[in-house]
């Protein structure tokens, strides 16, 4: 199996938000998304409670080739972290967000 060349793979730049359960905040989540998945990530607001003691929300930036941005959507909502599309704002393509896409539009 070979790899699609680089004119054959399709980049993008999504926005969402994020909700972390509090169960998950000893996990690197955002650090696994940067390793794991080659991605870009611009944390562009972020709400915590003080002492950390609820979830955490999260609108991110991802950048990225489409497939790994499809991976670590996977592999969030495998977590049970809750994703959600912007429904203002520019997206570039479509973000698979199980069971409807979301609309995306270029930046």
């Amino acid at each position: 199996m070979s790899l699609p060349s680089n004119a054959d793979r399709k980049s993008g730049l999504y926005s969402i938000d994020i909700h972390i359960p509090a169960q998950l905040h000893q996990q690197p989540v955002l650090a696994t998304l940067i390793a794991n998945y080659n991605l870009i990530i611009n944390i562009r607001a972020a709400v915590l409670d003080r002492k950390a003691t609820g979830g955490g929300w999260f609108n991110l930036s991802l950048e990225g080739e489409d497939c790994d941005i499809d991976n670590a959507l996977d592999y969030l909502r495998n977590l049970g972290i809750e994703i959600f599309a912007h429904s203002s704002g520019s997206l570039v393509g479509d973000l698979d967000l199980a069971p409807a896409k979301a609309e995306a539009t270029q930046l």
